[in-house]
């Protein structure tokens, strides 16, 4: 009884490691507008997230991610290829409102955009 009940758990960690939980859904006709915003400064339940391009160059440079804020959900960007557009994304921090066209993807319950255009939508 003990061994199908082990090889019952490796067999469902095994599916959720082989498949992890992945959802994407087509490419957003219209830009999603929202802001960018410093990840630690959410965490830290800031109220005013606008940041300026030196403040946000200043976190790039420091390590600290920035994200995209979309309807009270923060998304990671990334560019096409795959990596994460934090430096692109740098340029339009200090707009109130940015709109980012892409895919959107979540992985595990964290939101990503697959980037294909920025622009300042204020």
């Amino acid at each position: 009884m003990k061994k199908i009940m082990v090889a019952t758990i490796v067999l469902v960690l095994a599916f959720f490691l082989i498949f992890p939980n992945v959802i994407e859904t087509a490419a957003t006709p219209k830009p999603m507008k929202g802001k960018v915003v410093s990840l630690d400064e959410v965490f830290q339940g800031k109220k005013n997230l606008q940041l300026t391009k030196e403040r946000a160059n200043e976190l790039i440079e420091q390590g600290s991610p920035l994200v995209f804020l979309y309807n009270k959900k923060i998304y990671f960007v990334q560019t096409e290829s795959g990596d994460f557009a934090a430096k692109k994304i740098a340029n339009y921090a200090h707009r109130e409102i940015v709109g980012i066209t892409g895919k959107i993807k979540t992985v595990n319950g964290i939101n990503f955009i697959i980037m294909s255009d920025i622009q300042p939508m204020d």
